[in-house]
């Protein structure tokens, strides 16, 4: 069965704004994303590297910027909105958001990739050379060469 949402359901937008509201007045910050916008992100690691996934659905890599601060990844970025238009329904968030995440002791923050690609903006952080495993040479000194 398809779900559907009926345009002007009578309390979507208005609780959400109230709610809102509630929140802003009790912890200072707002429900959507503590500055307006929110991108859903996930963090995972895989092959000795830190991967960050971060939702940036219809945002170019100029609305967004990348940045390595006292062992913290910080993502931030904006959504923008067409000003002039009257929305008979809006879901959408817009605005300024940032993420923060911590980086462990390990992760070398030269080598760190970034990737823009439908709508996720991916961050590999590899480790330190000093922390990456290497093999060891064993010298035979009991052999004359």
């Amino acid at each position: 069965m398809l779900s559907t949402h009926k345009v002007g359901f009578p309390f979507s937008a208005s609780l959400r704004s109230e709610l809102n509201d509630a929140f802003s007045q009790m912890f200072g910050k707002s429900v959507s994303g503590l500055e307006g916008a929110y991108s859903p992100l996930s963090v995972w690691e895989e092959e000795g590297k830190y991967h960050v996934a971060l939702d940036v659905p219809g945002m170019s890599k100029e609305d967004l910027s990348l940045d390595i601060q006292a062992g913290h990844l910080i993502l931030t970025g904006e959504r923008t909105t067409e000003e002039n238009r009257e929305y008979l329904h809006h879901e959408r968030s817009y605005g300024k958001f940032k993420r923060v995440v911590q980086l462990p002791d390990w992760v070398d923050p030269v080598a760190i990739n970034a990737t823009l690609d439908a709508g996720v903006l991916t961050v590999v952080l590899n480790k330190k050379l000093e922390m990456q495993p290497r093999k060891i040479e064993i010298k035979d000194l009991s052999k004359s060469e």
